[in-house]
């Protein structure tokens, strides 16, 4: 199995809204984290072709800010600072991209693609952003998705879960938080690829949280 792991970082000029004054430029860094994932041989092989939804999201998640959550009752974002896209749109690509490792379903699309699905994971991204526990020097970026899984001939749920992943960044600067977020989205992937496979395998509703 092939472990792999890549993170692009770049930084471009660009004029930011608010306060900068016209002719002022500001460094904006984008950061487009990818995860760490390595599918298990042990894992059924499904000969299905799996759909993954772009999740749906809060109006505050459902953006391209970096989101951070200062203390319980805030929600902010992180200044000089993008993701390359929305954060759904990252999730579900780096979700694409993981579990089309190790070949384990016939094909993993999008429901957008010109491709008929067997299968259909349907997300809703509950949490997505770095918090600050009180007191805490660095934040720890929660990660939380609830996956349904749809049989697309008779749209019956198969199984319904919800995977939440904790990691804590090993400094407050933004790039090791950016790699918080890397190793969250690795474990949401690690947990929730099984758990399509024995779902789509066996067929039965399942319902729980991991």
């Amino acid at each position: 199995m092939s472990l792999r792991r890549t993170t692009l970082l770049f930084a471009l000029a660009a004029a930011l809204s608010g306060c900068v004054a016209i002719g002022e430029k500001a460094e904006l860094t984008v950061y487009a984290p990818e995860i760490e994932f390595a599918a298990k041989e042990s894992w059924p092989h499904v000969d299905r072709t799996l759909a993954i939804s772009e999740p749906n999201a809060s109006s505050m998640l459902d953006s391209n800010r970096i989101a951070v959550r200062p203390k319980p009752s805030t929600l902010q974002v992180y200044g000089g600072a993008v993701w390359a896209d929305s954060a759904p749109a990252l999730v579900q690509a780096a979700l694409i991209d993981a579990f089309a490792e190790g070949e384990h379903f016939r094909a993993v699309v999008r429901p957008t693609d010109s491709v008929g699905a067997d299968l259909q994971l349907r997300l809703d991204l509950r949490h997505f952003e770095a918090v600050y526990a009180e007191d805490a020097k660095q934040p720890t970026v929660v990660v939380e998705l609830h996956a349904t899984l749809v049989d697309r001939s008779t749209q019956q749920v198969i199984g319904s879960r919800r995977f939440r992943a904790e990691h804590e960044a090993e400094r407050e600067k933004l790039p090791q938080v950016v790699q918080a977020y890397e190793v969250a989205l690795g474990e949401i992937a690690t947990a929730m690829m099984p758990w399509v496979l024995d779902a789509a395998e066996t067929g039965f509703t399942t319902t729980g949280t991991r």
